[in-house]
């Protein structure tokens, strides 16, 4: 039968008639279970949850538990599991919040390996693998096909390209660009993700391009700054369009151009005010040091704010 007599089942979910609720299973809130989905036992799914068509989510597992943000106060945010992923034991992805898409997202054909942790506001491309006791923290964007490996801890708000592989045990405390094999503590580039490139159907003279590319960005460079290797590494593929070599040069650029602390989803952060976060009214403030605007809340008194581009505190004066 579709649900077992020893699972809860709240009310409120959408069961489609094609998923399966085993023993021991706790369905509460307004989850939607689409056509296939198998919550094989002893698995929890909470609040505004969607799992997709055919995930099979496994014993110990916990989809769509309040965010460990000392910031969340209880909004209706929600988890958005895609089709055909495997999320297996004890596994906990929590919810979104309001100082991010107030959403968690987990995209298609995914799998989450055991005792692994995803984190409020995390948007993970189709296909991605999160390997055993990888922890990623809140706001981490994790581009389509990557690996992140056994017992990786990833810092808040990183940003991981595409086809990119994380070895295990890293630290990732910045931004990793797409293509590439990163190691170390911090996690940093080492070699081009050859395998994944090909298995992704690129080209032979493509993974040469890239790895030509590759060379020159990162271990022939030399004490050319970044900045101008990757305008001459464009210049030269340029007449190749499409070419993933150019696609590296583009997120290279808008990392430099946008990263605050090495991680580009920072420059998106809400202003905090006192070690809590803005979720009011806000209003735009040109910040002293680095001279951009960023959103701040609306008070009747004096406070602090840290810019979201520099990432220095100042005091904004009280509305008028």
């Amino acid at each position: 039968m579709p649900i077992h007599p020893l699972a809860v089942v709240d009310p409120q979910a959408e069961v489609h008639p094609e998923a399966t609720v085993g023993p021991f299973c706790y369905v509460r809130g307004k989850v939607r279970l689409a056509a296939g989905v198998e919550l094989i036992s002893h698995a929890s799914v909470y609040g505004r949850a969607t799992i997709g068509a055919g995930t099979r989510i496994f014993p110990g597992a916990v989809v769509g538990s309040d965010p460990q943000d000392l910031k969340y106060k209880g909004e209706d945010s929600e988890v958005i599991v895609g089709e055909r992923c495997r999320i297996h034991e004890c596994v906990t992805i929590s919810k979104g919040t309001a100082t991010g898409a107030m959403a968690t997202r987990v995209g298609d054909d995914v799998l989450v390996m055991a005792y692994a942790h995803i984190a409020h506001d995390c948007d993970i491309g189709h296909g991605v693998v999160v390997a055993n006791g990888a922890q990623l923290a809140g706001h981490c964007r994790i581009g389509r096909k990557s690996i992140i490996g056994a017992m990786v801890g990833m810092h808040h708000f990183v940003t991981v390209g595409e086809l990119t592989i994380i070895s295990a045990m890293c630290g990732v405390r910045f931004d990793v660009p797409p293509y590439v094999m990163a190691e170390g503590n911090p996690a940093e580039p080492r070699n081009v993700n050859v395998i994944g490139l090909r298995r992704d159907g690129i080209s032979e003279g493509d993974v040469a391009d890239l790895r030509e590319a590759f060379r020159d960005l990162y271990h022939d460079r030399g004490a050319t700054p970044l900045r101008e290797a990757v305008e001459e590494v464009r210049d030269r593929f340029q007449a190749k369009t499409g070419s993933p070599a150019l696609k590296l040069c583009d997120w290279i650029e808008a990392h430099l151009e946008n990263a605050i602390k090495g991680r580009m989803a920072e420059a998106h952060r809400t202003a905090v005010v006192g070690g809590k976060a803005n979720t009011g009214a806000t209003r735009p403030v040109t910040c002293r040091h680095c001279g951009k605007e960023f959103p701040a809340q609306v008070q009747a008194e004096a406070y602090l704010a840290a810019c979201t581009h520099c990432g220095r505190q100042q005091s904004i004066e009280p509305r008028s």
